[in-house]
């Protein structure tokens, strides 16, 4: 019989995402999803074994005794399903989602796991971290982060092997979170906008927008006569990744060890409004050992992102030699998890 592990992740696909493709990834054991109702629509998609569980930010304002209360229900909550289950391990994926039942968890003496998405700590995991010694992180100078954790990256799904590509066109990929960005409506169309004649003729954009923004865009860019594809999600991303020449994206965590798997040039746009401005920091991070150009969309320069990108699609400009990582890592989160079990058989 397979071992139980449940994954808490919830809230957005920011900690979705990286507790999906553990599970993926890992056929050995047997994983459960403790999840919100902001992330059922992902599980039914991705047909997941799931439990929801209720939960809410924590407000120091008029809204605390209402967010107290569904937490504390989620955490009914999640004790009973903890007790009907019986999981041999549970992994909190950060946000508030978690509190309930990581807490649940440590009730019931389960072991616990904590991973970190983010260059610094979110607040959530840096309280939950008192209730373990099992941390995990996806950078390794994670800011906040106990002597004991361990760096272990970020789960991704596993590359496939693509042919080469064919397109004689030169590809920009535009990708902005489960959400997509309201800003790359604005700035990428200006961007773009700015590349000389030759270049408009010579490029395929493959851009991710939101529903509201797709028309208006697109009629920019048929007046630009520039060739592109506007999806509201992408649903192969890692075959967009792979035949891309440049990616213009935002920088969660996932993300960003996804264009490092492709080792693509990247220009960066974190998120300004980040909670403690973990985007910039995932950005810094991320540029130790990739190919990219950190922008704060509040003061960039439109003319000069265009001719950065235009030498770099048609001039053959040389990027730096990429660093390798993967031997920094002393483990991965799955291998973690099977140590944690087996010490505890």
């Amino acid at each position: 019989m397979r071992r139980k592990v449940f994954l808490v992740a919830g809230g957005t696909g920011g900690h979705l995402f990286p507790a999906i493709a553990l599970a993926q990834n890992d056929k050995d054991l047997e994983y459960f999803f403790l999840l919100d109702k902001r992330t059922e629509q992902i599980a039914k998609k991705k047909k997941l074994k799931y439990f929801k569980v209720l939960s809410s930010p924590i407000k120091l304002n008029l809204s605390l005794p209402s967010s107290l209360l569904k937490i504390f229900i989620g955490f009914v909550e999640s004790i009973l399903i903890l007790l009907k289950h019986k999981p041999d391990l549970v992994i909190g994926f950060g946000g508030y989602t978690s509190i309930p039942s990581v807490f649940a968890a440590r009730i019931l003496k389960i072991e616990i796991i904590i991973h970190e998405q983010n260059a610094i700590m979110g607040r959530t995991n840096r309280l939950l971290s008192y209730l373990t010694n099992n941390i995990a992180l996806t950078f390794q100078n994670t800011i906040y982060a106990k002597k004991s954790a361990i760096y272990t990256g970020i789960p991704i799904r596993k590359k496939r092997k693509y042919k080469a590509k064919k397109n004689k066109l030169k590809k920009i990929l535009v990708v902005g979170g489960s959400q997509g960005a309201k800003v790359f409506s604005q700035v990428i169309p200006q961007i773009i906008s700015k590349l000389s004649v030759k270049a408009k003729t010579e490029i395929l954009l493959i851009q991710q927008v939101r529903s509201e923004d797709k028309n208006k865009i697109s009629e920019k860019y048929k007046r630009m006569k520039v060739k592109f594809i506007l999806n509201e999600f992408i649903d192969d991303i890692y075959k967009e990744y792979n035949t891309a020449d440049i990616i213009i994206s935002r920088c969660g965590s996932s993300t960003l060890a996804e264009i490092n798997l492709f080792k693509k040039f990247s220009l960066l746009f974190p998120l300004p409004q980040a909670m403690d401005n973990h985007q910039y920091l995932n950005a810094l991070e991320f540029s130790k050992n990739n190919d990219c150009i950190i922008l704060n969309e509040k003061k960039i320069n439109i003319a000069k992102i265009s001719k950065k990108i235009e030498k770099r699609m048609f001039l053959n400009e040389k990027s730096y030699k990429l660093k390798s990582n993967n031997d920094k890592l002393k483990s991965s989160l799955s291998i973690l998890v099977k140590k944690l079990l087996i010490e505890d058989v």
